[in-house]
């Protein structure tokens, strides 16, 4: 224990005797762990002189009924843990009395693992109907009972002993730090529309204004003309101009035929395919309809009445700039990016949730992964924390947990475990009980509230966020699945590639009126305004990790196997890789839960 830490204590013991309050060793820890400890023992004191029922001495129960936020936090956070722990006893204790141990062994080596069968290999009927959360509360320990036997012994349980000063002690340098954080944008409550022509409109023209002054940011654009003033030409001269690619396609000469638009009008442009003009097909080939571009060429003005036509000879995206600089902490801080949970499915990987809980809380790896946990103040989820109800046909057959509020339950019953100095925010995806169009508000409070209640920070999707100065870009990626159908070369294995076509296009959903719902706000949400530090996608359930112009590019794993919808697109997961970015440095890893600890 830390020397200032044991004065703190003697300072708080000393303040609560001289007010006649008695204090348990657990309790004066947690108020030890409090930000601030020294001035919230005052406005416990204050407090618990108020409440009738206190009797000099200080309970959880005294605790819960203060005005203080954290405190009710932490203490709900508690009530959560001994919940878990409680139903974990209570099972350990049922099956060593149920079954002699040489039976219980030969039950395990006889079962696939995972496996819903019985002793005589009947499938085990599911209770979707009759609250599944309350039947069972380990975590670990949610899928039958034959299920949850495997589960036990496959799980390794690693104790770290010894005191504090023991080389195994787990010390989280993150306890240290205080929180800083920001939401620099966040959709919530802010997403209003008809879903009239108007809307459409409103949306279209903001986009266009907003990435038209992005593009003029960088010198060599400033010269770029309208439209309407380049067909006014009579004269075959050199031209460039600013535009949204109203349609693109390949002629039989193997050029690229593109119809650029801006607010004054529509302009046709030739890329030929040439071998000095690679460089230009290039970005031809990934170019999508909605798209910006910058061109210049040689404007030709149409015989006899006709429109002219552009014959460029460079062509460009917005783009990030390739010396951007982006921010980093000064303190020894990291991040850890997850999404994709899909709590409440048949599918959920709870043990490796659970061995993803146990590294935050430094009980297993080594000691290399042990001070990598305690680097670790805040965790983002990018979506899909619970499956949700009626997301895809026939879904209910995949379901552990039938009851959106039960998913959430036992969502809060599994955050709960993380310990509490680790900030947590979760942002939306497709499958939680909000509107399926992007931009998408937060989780509504009457789902949200346990979450809510241990200090979960719930975000709208997408959102930026900032964390002891390092700005990440929250996105769960809807539109991944587009661009990689429609761009050669891409695919859902290597969605770092996908990530940086939309920091090229600097949008979030570069093409409008594909299989990604786009809601027509006034205005756009998607266009990338600010390149962040750190984008984070998921969706797609496979992880992938790269850097793009010093931008740290993360498309997070997931924590649950193939179901067969996932089968059905060809989407073979990656379950248990979580990424870890470092504040200080943005260097960014990986770690897999199957094999690495």
């Amino acid at each position: 224990m830390k020397t200032e830490n044991i004065e703190i204590k003697k300072i708080i013991v000393k303040k609560l005797v001289n007010s006649g309050i008695n204090i348990t060793p657990s309790l004066l820890d947690i108020i030890v762990d409090l930000e601030d400890p020294l001035n919230k023992i005052n406005l416990i004191i204050k407090d618990s002189s108020f409440i009738p029922s206190f009797k000099s001495h200080l309970t959880e129960n005294i605790l819960n009924k203060t005005s203080n936020e954290e405190i009710k936090r932490i203490m709900k956070r508690k009530l959560l843990k001994q919940e878990i722990s409680s139903g974990k006893e209570e099972l350990d204790v049922k099956l060593e009395f149920d079954k002699p141990q040489n039976e219980l062994s030969e039950r395990v080596s006889n079962k696939p693992f995972g496996s819903n069968y019985t002793e005589n290999n009947e499938i085990t009927p599911k209770r979707l109907n009759n609250n599944p959360i309350n039947a069972v509360t380990s975590p670990s320990r949610e899928y039958s009972s034959s299920a949850t036997i495997i589960e036990i012994n496959k799980r390794p349980k690693i104790k770290l002993l010894g005191g504090t000063n023991s080389p195994l002690a787990f010390k989280p340098v993150a306890k240290d730090y205080n929180s800083q954080f920001e939401i620099l944008k966040d959709p919530t409550g802010k997403l209003y529309t008809n879903g009239n022509y108007k809307d459409f409109y409103d949306l279209t023209f903001d986009k266009f204004n907003k990435l038209r002054n992005l593009m003029r940011k960088r010198t060599e654009v400033h010269n770029a003309d309208n439209i309407n003033n380049i067909l006014r030409l009579s004269n075959r001269v050199e031209v460039s101009v600013i535009g949204l690619v109203n349609e693109i396609r390949v002629t039989k000469n193997g050029f690229y035929f593109i119809t650029l638009e801006d607010l004054t009008g529509l302009v046709n442009v030739i890329i030929r395919k040439d071998t000095e003009n690679q460089d230009n097909v290039k970005i031809a080939q990934r170019t999508l309809n909605d798209q910006m571009l910058y061109i210049e060429g040689t404007y030709n003005p149409g015989d006899k009445g006709k429109t002219g036509i552009i014959y460029g000879n460079y062509i460009s995206q917005i783009d990030i700039p390739k010396d951007f600089e982006p921010n980093k902490s000064n303190d020894p801080l990291s991040i850890v990016l997850i999404s994709d949970t899909h709590i409440g499915s048949k599918e959920f990987e709870a043990n490796l949730w659970n061995r993803f809980t146990d590294f935050l809380n430094g009980k297993v790896g080594n000691k290399s992964q042990r001070d990598r946990a305690g680097r670790i103040k805040y965790m983002v989820i990018n979506g899909d924390l619970v499956d949700g109800i009626g997301i895809y046909p026939s879904q209910e057959n995949d379901l552990l947990i039938s009851d959106i509020y039960n998913q959430y339950s036992k969502a809060a019953k599994l955050l709960a475990e993380i310990p509490e100095y680790i900030k947590i925010f979760y942002s939306s995806g497709n499958h939680e009980p909000v509107r399926n169009a992007i931009p998408r508000p937060a989780v509504p409070k009457k789902y949200s509230k346990e979450l809510l209640d241990i200090g979960v920070n719930c975000i709208g999707n997408p959102s930026l966020i900032k964390t002891h100065g390092v700005n990440t870009l929250v996105f769960h990626g809807d539109s991944l699945l587009d661009l990689n159908m429609l761009i050669p070369g891409m695919e859902n294995t290597k969605s770092a590639e996908t990530m940086k076509e939309f920091l090229k296009c600097r949008h979030l959903a570069p093409i409008y009126g594909k299989k990604t719902q786009i809601a027509p706000t006034r205005k756009d949400w998607l266009v990338i305004d600010k390149i962040p530090d750190i984008f984070h996608t998921g969706h797609i359930h496979i992880n992938d990790l790269s850097t793009y112009n010093n931008v740290v590019l993360v498309n997070s794993g997931c924590f649950q196997s193939q179901t067969d919808f996932m089968k059905s697109l060809g989407i073979h997961p990656t379950p248990g890789i979580v990424a870890i970015v470092d504040l200080d440095s943005l260097r960014g890893t990986q770690l897999d839960l199957k094999n690495n600890i």
